[in-house]
């Protein structure tokens, strides 16, 4: 069974993507800031990291290059909801495989919104993590 980590500080979004990982069969491990995700990653060493840009204490850049120093081949696809295309570029030259956006957590986004988001999310991050375990040599 392949292992995912999370760290995410949006304790419903962490939980949210926890559950329909454990859908699609993965295990899955949570960190909640930087430096607890690096922790979980040096003991576990996980199959794909899933890591927010924004986190306290330590930013996702910061959490990646620290992850990539340990394992150059670490797989990490960094998540965030404030995408834009400069976030993106650095995730990518920092080392991180792939770049997703989520959904805007706010109050103004309404449920039906939310719901289509989650549908969507789960069928494009399936796509993501299958291709990426594919490609960068998962187990």
């Amino acid at each position: 069974m392949k292992t995912i980590l999370i760290v995410d500080d949006d304790e419903s979004y962490l939980e949210l993507l926890r559950l329909l990982l454990i859908q699609e069969g993965y295990r899955v491990l949570t960190a909640a800031d930087g430096p607890q995700g690096i922790a979980v990653y040096q003991e576990h060493h996980p199959d794909l990291v899933f890591l927010d840009l924004s986190l306290p204490s330590m930013n996702g850049i910061q959490v990646l290059r620290e992850i990539r120093h340990i394992d150059s081949k670490a797989k990490i696809i960094v998540i965030t909801g404030f995408g834009s295309v400069e976030s993106a570029v650095t995730a990518m030259q920092s080392g991180a495989v792939d770049f997703v956006e989520k959904v805007d957590s706010s109050e103004n986004v309404d449920f039906v919104e939310k719901v289509d988001f989650v549908t969507n999310f789960q069928e494009v991050t399936s796509k993501k993590i299958k291709n990426v375990l594919d490609e960068f040599g998962g187990d």
